[in-house]
C-alpha cells in the first residue's frame, strides 16, 4: 500500500542544459526508494523545452512519484553574480521557500550533479531540529570555515566567528517552515544585493553569509564534493581520518561538485562512469560521449565563449 500522508520532498533546479543531469540525478534517488513510499519531486525551472520537458517527465513515470513544476521569479534575481559554469538557475533554491506549496514544511534540495546511491529515505528521516538547514561542511580546505582563504571575505565585518565552518550548498535538508517564518529567502536576496564586491561562490556565500551557525552538519558521506580525490591522505583535509575514509569508499551521494563534468569533455572523477549508470535509467538512456559527440561538445565550448548557447543533447 502506497503510503502517502507524509511524502518526501525532493527539490532540483534547472535549465534547458541541466535537463539531463536534473533527470539522471532524480532517477538515482528513485531507484533507492521503496515502490511503496511517495516522493514528490518539484522542480524550478524556466525556460526548459517542450522535449527535454517530455524526456524528464518520461524518465520519473513511476506510480510513487508525483512532479511537481515550478517557475522562478527571476526579477527577485536582477543582481545574481553569474558565470560560464553557474547560471541564474544555481540561485532557484533561494526562492525554495516561496515557491513550494503551503502543505511541504520540509524538503530535500539536491544540485543536478549528484548521484545518490542509497535510500534518501535515511536523509528525510534525520533531525533538523530548530537549523535552517542541514548541510555537509566543505571540503575545500581553502574554503572549510568562513575565515578560510575561500570563505566568505567579508565575515568579519558580518561578526561571524572565524571558526565557524562553511557549507557546500549541493545537498541540502532545508526547513521550509522556519524559512518562511523568517522570511529567509528575502534576507538571502538582500544580502547579494548589498554585497557584491564580496561574493565569489555565488548563492552559496550569500547563504553561508546569513545562516552562519544557525545550520546543523551532516555526515559528509551525504555530499562527498569532487575536491575530496585530490588529497593523497585525510591530513591534508578537515576531515577525521575516519570520515575521509567513510567520504572516499563508501559515500552515499557523488558530488561532481568541480567544473568538470561526466557529461563534458575532460572529466576525471574516479566514480564518473557512475553518472552514465543512471543516465540509463532516464529517456537519454544511451548517451554516451562518443567521437562525434566529442566534436560538438568543442564547438559548444568555443560557441559558449562567444556568448552563444545552446541546448542539452
Amino acid at each position: 500500500m502506497l503510503v502517502a500522508e507524509n511524502p518526501i520532498v525532493i527539490v532540483g533546479c534547472a535549465d534547458d542544459n541541466y535537463s539531463m543531469p536534473l533527470a539522471t540525478t532524480m532517477s538515482s534517488v528513485i531507484a533507492h526508494v521503496s515502490s511503496q513510499l511517495q516522493v514528490v519531486i518539484c522542480i524550478i525551472a524556466d525556460k526548459i523545452t517542450q522535449a527535454n520537458k517530455k524526456k524528464i517527465l518520461k524518465s520519473l513515470n513511476k506510480p510513487n512519484v508525483i512532479i511537481e513544476w515550478l517557475v522562478p521569479d527571476e526579477a527577485k534575481l536582477t543582481n545574481a553574480i553569474i558565470s560560464r559554469h553557474i547560471t541564474i538557475a544555481a540561485y532557484y533554491r533561494i526562492l525554495i521557500s516561496e515557491l513550494l506549496p503551503a502543505k511541504y514544511q520540509k524538503a530535500i534540495y539536491l544540485d543536478s550533479d549528484v548521484i545518490v546511491k542509497t535510500n534518501i529515505e535515511k536523509l528525510w528521516d534525520t533531525k533538523i531540529a530548530d537549523n535552517y538547514v542541514l548541510a555537509v561542511q566543505d571540503m575545500d580546505i581553502d574554503a572549510a570555515y568562513v575565515s578560510s582563504s575561500k570563505g566568505l571575505q567579508n565575515y568579519q565585518k558580518l561578526r561571524i566567528a572565524p571558526n565557524c565552518k562553511y557549507f557546500n550548498s549541493g545537498v541540502l535538508v532545508i526547513n521550509i517552515e522556519k524559512w518562511r517564518r523568517d522570511n529567509l529567502s528575502q534576507k538571502i536576496i538582500d544580502y547579494i544585493n548589498n554585497n557584491q564586491q564580496y561574493i565569489r561562490w555565488h548563492d552559496q556565500d550569500a547563504m553561508n553569509a546569513v545562516i552562519a551557525g544557525r545550520w546543523g552538519e551532516l555526515d559528509p558521506r551525504w555530499n562527498s564534493q569532487a575536491v575530496i580525490h585530490s588529497y593523497s591522505s585525510w591530513k591534508e583535509t578537515s576531515l577525521t581520518e575516519e570520515m575521509y575514509h567513510n567520504v572516499i569508499n563508501n559515500s552515499y551521494i557523488v558530488h561532481f561538485s568541480s567544473s568538470a563534468k561526466p557529461w563534458k569533455l575532460g572529466c576525471k572523477h574516479p566514480n564518473r562512469m557512475l553518472f552514465f549508470q543512471y543516465i540509463d535509467l532516464t529517456a537519454w538512456a544511451g548517451w554516451r560521449i562518443t567521437f562525434i559527440r566529442k566534436i560538438w561538445l568543442k564547438v559548444k565550448d568555443m560557441m559558449k565563449e562567444k556568448g552563444i548557447l545552446f541546448s542539452q543533447a
